[in-house]
Parts: C-alpha cells; sequence; structure tokens
C-alpha cells in the first residue's frame, strides 16, 4: 500500500479545514437570527405588558371612582 504524499495530506487537511470554517459560520450566523428573534419576542412580550397593566390600571382607577361614589351617596342619604 503507497502511502499518499505529504502534498495530497496537506490539500485534504486544507480541505477539512474549510468545511469545519464554513460550518463555524453557519452555526455563528444562526446564533445571531436566534439573537435576534429572542429580542424581537421580548420586545413583543414587554410591549402587551405595558398594554395590560394599562388596562388594569384603568380599570382599578374606574372601580375605585365607582366605589367612592357609592359610599358618598349612602353617607349623603343617611345623613337626610
Amino acid at each position: 500500500m503507497q502511502m499518499p504524499s505529504l502534498e495530497s495530506r496537506v490539500a485534504s487537511l486544507e480541505a477539512v479545514q474549510a468545511q469545519i470554517n464554513e460550518r463555524l459560520g453557519n452555526i455563528e450566523q444562526g446564533q445571531h437570527e436566534l439573537s435576534n428573534r429572542i429580542e424581537q419576542g421580548r420586545s413583543e412580550l414587554s410591549n402587551r405588558i405595558d398594554s395590560n397593566f394599562k388596562w388594569i390600571v384603568g380599570l382599578l382607577i374606574t372601580v375605585l371612582l365607582a366605589n367612592i361614589g357609592t359610599a358618598i351617596t349612602i353617607v349623603l342619604t343617611l345623613n337626610k
């Protein structure tokens, strides 16, 4: 069995290195895309939470005002 020449062995190793570099580049690109999607999802979630918080505060204020109005009406009715 004849052993491959040094040049062919180096060429083979260079080809393997090129494939590894390409795959690493693809992995890095995928990581960046995933990171961007996660950030976008966090931003959308934050906006939804802010919106829901505003609705809850609005409803609580409405209920509080309704209770105060009812209490005032009862106090005024009892004083007559």
